[in-house]
């Protein structure tokens, strides 16, 4: 992904003297090159695109570009030394969000972007994210990991900018409901947990259940999803996780995901669940609670149709 592009202007015969502190920026950025990435880090990613339009409009001129970094150490040294609180970076706050919704900005990206992108995430948030990518994106963009060397301050300024653009429009809604939020606790909850606190909830406040379960997607309703949505799920789960989940599951869940995929892919996907042999319900419990962050967020970004079953629909 890279920022949209200004119309370069024609650069002039000459330099001249710089009238303008963007013009003195874009030279000095251009000079200082791969080292300036610390300057970059500290840019919004308006500022960063203002000022890469302004860099490539400049005329190569390795005279004024030695006289900007001359200028600059000139100006600094006459600062007075201050400490300020460092902000966080664009990655960290990018890093905050699980895995699922960090795949959901990324995933339809080339393998190089999202390489790059899981480069600069915190190692826990990056493996979160990989859990939930296709797995032959995940596996190449890892690959692209093995080889990736360093990346101009622009070209990673230009991928904030766009992600920050697509956060901006993708990201949760922070003015949910305390019904909608106390949903969200329940989404985490192994199942006997949720059913048992759920039942004491609705007995301490009666109705409250009902309004909880309208905002929960549980591993049950994959059952009540239309082909194409269950499919779209499937082919983001990685196959051991699906194994896992599928241990023991409602019967209805394990028919609703052995319909939507090939006559093959279930007979070994049956073969591999039978010789698991008994498995920690902890462990399925993780591996379910994977598979619906990876529902919630397609939800979402509307890339399925979470509805109940009984809600019928009128031509």
């Amino acid at each position: 992904m890279t920022p949209a592009r200004s119309p370069m202007t024609a650069p002039a015969t000459s330099v001249g003297p710089m009238k303008t502190g963007l013009q003195r920026s874009a030279l000095l950025m251009r000079a200082l090159g791969a080292r300036a990435s610390a300057v970059w880090s500290q840019l919004s990613p308006q500022e960063a695109e203002t000022l890469s339009d302004a860099m490539r409009a400049l005329p190569e001129d390795a005279a004024a570009e030695q006289h900007a970094v001359q200028a600059y150490v000139a100006s600094m040294s006459k600062l007075p030394a201050t400490t300020t609180g460092q902000p966080a970076s664009f990655w960290d706050r990018l890093s905050g969000f699980n895995g699922a919704f960090i795949s959901s900005l990324i995933q339809d990206e080339s393998p190089q972007v999202v390489a790059l992108t899981l480069s600069r995430l915190a190692p826990d948030s990056a493996a979160e994210t990989v859990k939930t990518l296709p797995r032959a994106l995940a596996t190449e963009a890892l690959k692209r990991m093995l080889s990736l060397g360093d990346v101009h301050p622009a070209a990673l300024k230009g991928l904030e900018l766009a992600l920050s653009k697509r956060l901006e429009q993708a990201q949760p809604d922070h003015t949910q409901s305390g019904h909608e939020h106390v949903a969200r606790i329940f989404d985490r909850l192994d199942s006997k947990s949720e059913k048992s606190l759920l039942s004491s909830l609705d007995t301490a406040e009666p109705g409250a259940g009902e309004k909880i379960r309208a905002f929960m997607f549980t591993f049950e309703d994959l059952a009540g999803l239309d082909a194409a949505s269950l499919q779209t799920i499937l082919s983001r789960v990685d196959r051991a996780v699906l194994t896992l989940a599928l241990k023991g599951a409602p019967e209805p869940v394990a028919n609703a995901c052995f319909a939507n995929i090939t006559q093959r892919a279930g007979d070994l996907l049956r073969e591999e669940i039978e010789a698991a042999g008994p498995i920690r319900r902890s462990e399925i419990e993780v591996a379910r609670s994977e598979i619906i962050e990876i529902a919630r967020a397609l939800v979402k970004r509307g890339d399925i149709l979470a509805r109940d079953t009984e809600d019928e629909l009128i031509e």
